[in-house]
């Protein structure tokens, strides 16, 4: 291959071609030293049990709960918004390691070193179970040793990646990731035959529509390319029906086994519902009923089933769920669209992000499909061609996901990665020609800037001026939301707590206490009254205080979230507290030294 001196490179630093561990332990090693780093960056997070992720701390308050005896199938997060709780539309199945881990360490280290170690061991472990995936993949697209080695390496330099399994994120998009990379596996060995292929890629996107409806369009997406195999050969039928048959299957046993029926058969447009798995379901007896019917040999026969139960399927999700058309937060109110999900950056599309992000999302994506490219131009013989187009046409379903939602572009550079080695190792093999040692060592030190970080690092360079002096980072906006600064707040009588959005989960993660609202879509009452309580005049903020059932009103004067509100008005009430004035209905309540934040006591009844 063009990458050869990169192979040899790989060859030299595992000692023999012939010797099969090699890889598995490089692999290891890599993924030790990186996994060192990240622990080692994290480590005041870690020691502190600090979420940089309002998300990853209600996961470990899920998990908490779980373990104190919550059903598994009671999705309700009951310290929402209560009495009545807040039904999550997160799965059991992120719980399910988590919670198994600290059931095991928590007798051996205790509850505080249990936590800790496990918010450090399931990232990490999931990691390392994605570099395994990575490696395999590209070996079964034909990549050499050095290579696919290469793609670790890619892979564990790649910030947008590695953001979703630093230690402390516990949340879903890691384990969503690797439910995909084990999808993207399976297209990849198209030297399966026996219908192996789409039973994994089947589990793996059932796991993942499980985890996050996230993963609705890549499963469509890689039913499709199954079916264009099928539809290209006469021998990919098996991979079709049997990736059909377990995402269908796996579906409904994931759902009716982690929720209770009411639940389990509720519509919801946010999550796997009958919604989605109604239309999925006839798709797939129409299908297969059809196949049998029309068992022809050319391709145009074989593409008769596939369109009549698409077509089946669409007309059953019009016909049945056509509010979902409009995505899963059209049902929230417009101020809390407004103030919440428009703030959110990670929902929102490419041209809604800045210069520096923009780069970030699109160019490792264009990077691998040039190199996937080559990776096609250059293999061996079919199957491995059959691989290469069904990753290109991952690779640009990925990419225009992630242009309307930018969370996505995490799993675009997953599926970018393969190409992205291909394309470095060309550059290396064509810089390692020239005779001119000078320019020869400069070219190769030059290609740098074709890996994901390389390309997105110089232009986050080229607007750092531009993008400079924005000093509300996570950690300094939300700092007083933190373990070791809500010890007064957690000392106080369990209670029911008036909070800006942003710091509710870690609320509920380091006190005892309820609180009204958090980021999280389906409170929408709750949010809305925690948006129009911060905001109104503080004689009108006391009504809504007191129809939300508050029993104290705690902000973070400095919080990016308080900050708006008092862009918003002024003189309402978040802007009167952060300033230390507050109304005669509010009594301050002292925290401990060094606590920074304000707690307010409710003590007037409404007139």
């Amino acid at each position: 291959m063009a990458a050869a001196p990169v192979h040899r490179l790989f060859r030299m630093v595992s000692g023999s071609a012939s010797f099969a561990p090699g890889p598995r332990v490089l692999i290891l090693m890599l993924w030790l030293l990186s996994a060192s780093v990240m622990v080692a960056i994290n480590w005041p997070y870690i020691t502190a049990l600090y979420f940089l992720d309002p998300d990853d701390a209600l996961r470990l308050v899920q998990v908490r709960d779980l373990l104190a005896g919550q059903s598994w199938f009671d999705s309700l997060q009951h310290r929402i918004h209560p009495p009545a709780g807040v039904p999550m539309h997160w799965s059991r199945l992120v719980d399910l390691p988590i919670a198994s881990m600290l059931a095991l360490l928590t007798p051996v280290l205790g509850v505080v070193l249990a936590e800790r170690v496990t918010l450090v061991a399931i990232p990490l472990l999931m990691l390392l179970a994605l570099c395994f995936i990575v490696h395999a993949t590209a070996r079964a697209l034909g990549l050499h040793r050095g290579p696919a080695l290469l793609a670790v390496i890619l892979l564990l330099s790649s910030a947008s990646i590695l953001i979703r399994f630093a230690p402390m994120r516990i949340d879903h998009h890691g384990m969503q990731i690797v439910m995909g990379a084990l999808a993207m596996l399976a297209l990849a060995r198209a030297d399966w035959r026996d219908g192996r292929a789409g039973l994994l890629a089947g589990v793996a996107m059932a796991g993942w529509l499980q985890i996050s409806i996230e993963g609705l369009p890549y499963a469509v997406l890689v039913g499709s390319i199954f079916g264009l195999r099928h539809v290209a050969r006469t021998d990919r039928w098996p991979d079709l029906l049997a990736y059909v048959a377990a995402l269908t299957g796996l579906s409904v046993i994931l759902l009716f086994g982690t929720h209770t029926p009411t639940d389990a058969l509720f519509p919801w447009c946010d999550s796997v519902s009958p919604a989605y798995l109604v239309p999925l379901a006839l798709a797939a007896i129409v299908l297969i009923g059809a196949q049998r019917a029309f068992p022809g040999g050319t391709r145009l026969q074989r593409a008769v089933p596939l369109a009549l139960a698409g077509g089946a399927g669409l007309a059953a999700f019009l016909a049945l769920s056509r509010q979902c058309l409009a995505g899963p937060f059209d049902t929230l109110d417009p101020l809390v669209y407004r103030h919440w999900y428009l703030s959110v950056r990670e929902g929102l599309p490419l041209t809604a992000q800045t210069p520096d992000m923009q780069a970030m999302i699109v160019l490792p994506s264009l990077l691998g499909l040039v190199g996937s490219i080559i990776g096609l131009r250059q293999a061996g013989h079919g199957l491995e061609r059959m691989a290469w187009v069904a990753i290109l046409i991952l690779q640009f379903g990925a990419l225009a996901v992630s242009l309307s939602v930018m969370r996505a572009m995490s799993f675009a550079h997953l599926v970018a990665l393969p190409g992205n080695a291909v394309l470095l190792g060309r550059l290396i093999a064509a810089a390692q020609r020239l005779r001119f040692m000078p320019l020869r060592v400069g070219l190769t030190a030059a290609t740098a800037i074709a890996t994901p970080l390389g390309a997105v690092s110089a232009t986050a360079a080229l607007h750092h001026d531009q993008e400079a002096g924005d000093s509300d980072g996570a950690p300094k906006s939300v700092a007083c939301a933190s373990l070791s600064r809500l010890r007064g707040l957690s000392a106080l009588p369990p209670a029911t707590l008036f909070t800006p959005l942003d710091i509710g989960a870690h609320v509920l993660a380091y006190t005892p206490h309820a609180v009204i609202g958090t980021g999280h879509h389906r409170n929408i009452e709750g949010m809305k009254m925690v948006i129009e309580g911060m905001t109104a005049m503080p004689s009108a903020a006391q009504a809504i205080v007191a129809r939300a059932g508050a029993d104290y009103v705690v902000l973070c004067a400095q919080e990016n979230e308080v900050r708006k509100y008092r862009q918003l008005n002024p003189r309402g009430l978040a802007a009167v507290l952060a300033s230390g004035n507050p109304p005669d209905w509010l009594e301050p309540v002292p925290m401990r030294p060094g606590e920074s934040v304000l707690v307010y006591r409710v003590r007037l009844p409404v007139r």
